[in-house]
């Protein structure tokens, strides 16, 4: 359901909002092995989200890599990366995004046009 702003609540912080709240509750912080973990990175001011996972294999193979990246850019929202098993544009839409708002920025332009539920740019 989207969710109208309210003159004290932008459009960009509703969108933050959700997108906080779909990436913390969408990715398992359990993980196997133990020697691994799950971070979230919001950086609100430049409107970058991220979770990545880090940390040690059998003490010898370095995991340093991330699962899902979003960015709001030009008031869109921008699906950059995702590595997870999580429809991460159904999990925002559910949190009050349209689709119509999103951008699967991890397609080529190309495709992107080929999805009409999704913006394209």
């Amino acid at each position: 359901r989207f969710m109208e702003p309210r003159d004290s609540a932008p459009i960009i912080k509703i969108y933050q909002q959700a997108i906080i709240k779909t990436l913390s509750e969408a990715i398992s912080t359990n993980v196997f092995p133990k020697t691994l973990q799950i971070v979230q990175i919001f950086d609100r001011q430049s409107n970058r989200f991220q979770v990545l996972c880090h940390g040690w294999v059998d003490e010898e193979e370095r995991v340093f890599h991330p699962v899902i990246h979003v960015e709001i850019i030009n008031d869109k929202v921008w699906i950059q990366h995702n590595q997870s098993d999580v429809d991460i544009g159904e999990e925002l839409s559910n949190n009050g995004i349209p689709k119509s708002q999103m951008v699967l920025g991890l397609h080529p332009p190309s495709i992107r046009e080929l999805n009409p539920t999704y913006a394209s740019e």
